[in-house]
Order: C-alpha cells, then structure tokens, then sequence
C-alpha cells in the first residue's frame, strides 16, 4: 500500500470513528415534571410538613431546562419573555444509567449526577435527597 493510499486508509477510518460517536442526547428542552417529583418528595417521611406543602405550592413543575451542545439555559414558567443567560457544562461520563456533567456557574465548577429514567431524568435535590425529574419536552 503507498502513501498515498495508507492516509486516505486512516482519513476514512477516523472518519467511521467519529460517525460511531453518539449525540448528545442531553441536547433540547426538558421541563420540571411536579408529579413525579412531588411522589418522590412525600415517599420521603423525614421532610416537614410545612416544608412539604411550601415545596409543593411554589417549586416544582415551572422550571424548563434547555441544553445545546456545550451550554444551556434555565427559564421559570411566567418568564418567557426574559432572555435567559447560557451557563457552560460538559459531560464528564455518561453511561446507560447516568450522566456527570460539570456546571459553571458564577465562575466555580462543579459536578452533578442527573439519572435517567426512561423518557426524563432526575437529579437528587435538597438535604432529603428526594427525586427532582425533568421530562424531555417534545419540539
């Protein structure tokens, strides 16, 4: 094999390689979803029940998350016609069950685990460490 042959050989290989490479799937809109997290939030017996009833009245099933390749957003239902601000992530791991994704926000880095859970993701929030889901919203 020449050269020439042997760079087209390795132009094409990597070419494959990268078509091997899955998307992004964190990639579009997914959105709060109350009722799933409110079921995983009152499994928790450990929680108040003002806390629980603050929670449930004026958190969850408002926030929208959106995610591009390299940033994403975050907008509250009801503010939708403020420009939300992109914040840089990464995904550090990604497996069958799980992503890492590393956050900047307000120039500190860290790491969170998001879940999967078939159509939607959760993340453990709170010092109770209930389930918060976000449901991929359909485009």
């Amino acid at each position: 094999m020449n050269v020439r042959m042997m760079g087209f050989s390795l132009c094409a290989a990597l070419l494959l390689a990268s078509c091997d490479q899955p998307a992004n799937s964190l990639v579009g809109s997914w959105k709060s979803d109350k009722s799933k997290t409110l079921a995983s939030m009152h499994a928790r017996k450990d929680i108040p029940e003002e806390t629980k009833a603050y929670l449930e009245k004026n958190f969850f099933g408002r926030l929208t998350i959106t995610y591009a390749d390299k940033t994403y957003s975050a907008v509250l239902d009801g503010e939708e016609d403020v420009r939300p601000d992109s914040y840089p992530y990464r995904i550090v791991e990604e497996t069958d069950d799980y992503y890492i994704i590393e956050n900047e926000l307000l120039g500190t880095k860290f790491n969170k685990k998001l879940f999967k859970d078939r159509a939607c993701y959760y993340e453990l929030t709170s010092e109770w460490n209930f389930r918060e889901y976000f449901c991929r919203v359909s485009d």
